[in-house]
């Protein structure tokens, strides 16, 4: 064909071996179509949950609480997405995961196995949230502090409470973080100047494991100096002591003397530490209540 077209114009020759590429040219062998796609995406769906076997999400009793509520709603939508079911059908079968009094607020609502998997889930969360939930986390958050605790334990507890406030800008955020790590570990993190609070967290961890290697118990605690009141509190009790001593002392030998003088056998008394029917010891030494007196100390005892 070549040769018969060679005296032909540029054009028609250009033409006809366009049209002799196609011919030689194999054509492509036909794809699959789109429901064969799909059914073949529902089938390794189907085989994959037969051999992983993902943990069904735990009914919903209906508790007002606000964790317990978002971690619902995220364990739902984490297993649909494993065993890949459609979000047409996640409405539905979140309906049949809800027991007591989360069923019976189901049926109250209005929604129905047709309802968007969006409007179920705000309306689920502002049902089963408590009303003051933001307000309680927003202030719980600014206020939070790491304390003695590692920086994840510290981490854990502000992701969790900001959480609750989907509202809070990220700056807002970051500033809040900082402020409530420990101190020596926001002063770096400071330094560092954080533009996210992932960064923040990363140096957070770094930081705090180089200034405290052995974890919360390696703290260094500052002995605190004992005041004046605490020294002079410490003296009389110290007089006091040795008194009692000096006094209980005196008995023994005062009983002992007496035990002696008269022939009898020593008896030891516990409530008394002399002899019924002695006499009383006698007093304290003239310089020995001198200096209980001078020194604060109690000398009638």
């Amino acid at each position: 064909i070549r040769q018969l077209v060679s005296g032909l114009g540029d054009d028609t020759k250009a033409r006809i071996e366009a049209l002799l590429v196609g011919l030689e040219t194999p054509a492509p062998a036909p794809g699959p179509t789109r429901l064969e796609m799909e059914a073949a995406n529902r089938d390794l769906a189907r085989t994959l949950h037969k051999i992983l076997k993902p943990q069904t999400p735990e009914p919903y009793t209906g508790d007002i609480d606000a964790d317990a509520c978002h971690n619902f709603i995220d364990n739902q939508e984490e297993y649909y997405k494993v065993v890949k079911l459609d979000v047409s059908e996640w409405v539905q079968y979140t309906a049949l995961n809800l027991s007591k009094d989360a069923k019976s607020w189901w049926r109250a609502s209005g929604l129905t196995i047709a309802s968007s998997w969006p409007d179920f889930k705000k309306a689920f969360l502002a049902f089963h949230t408590p009303p003051n939930a933001v307000a309680a986390a927003r202030t719980a958050l600014e206020t939070l502090r790491q304390g003695n605790r590692t920086v994840a334990a510290y981490t854990h507890d502000f992701r969790r409470l900001r959480r609750r406030v989907p509202t809070l800008d990220d700056d807002t955020a970051l500033w809040w973080y900082k402020k409530g790590l420990e101190k020596e570990t926001s002063k770096e993190v400071l330094l560092r100047q954080p533009t996210t609070l992932e960064q923040a967290i990363n140096q957070a961890s770094l930081v705090h494991a180089i200034l405290y290697p052995d974890g919360p118990t390696g703290y260094k605690i500052k002995p605190q100096p004992s005041s004046d009141m605490e020294v002079d509190n410490l003296h009389v009790a110290v007089n006091n002591l040795t008194a009692q001593v000096n006094y209980l002392a005196r008995q023994s030998n005062f009983n002992h003397h007496q035990s002696n003088s008269n022939n009898t056998p020593f008896v030891y008394n516990p409530n008394t530490n002399y002899k019924p029917s002695g006499p009383l010891p006698p007093k304290l030494l003239k310089p020995e209540r001198d200096f209980l007196y001078n020194n604060g100390g109690c000398y009638k005892c």
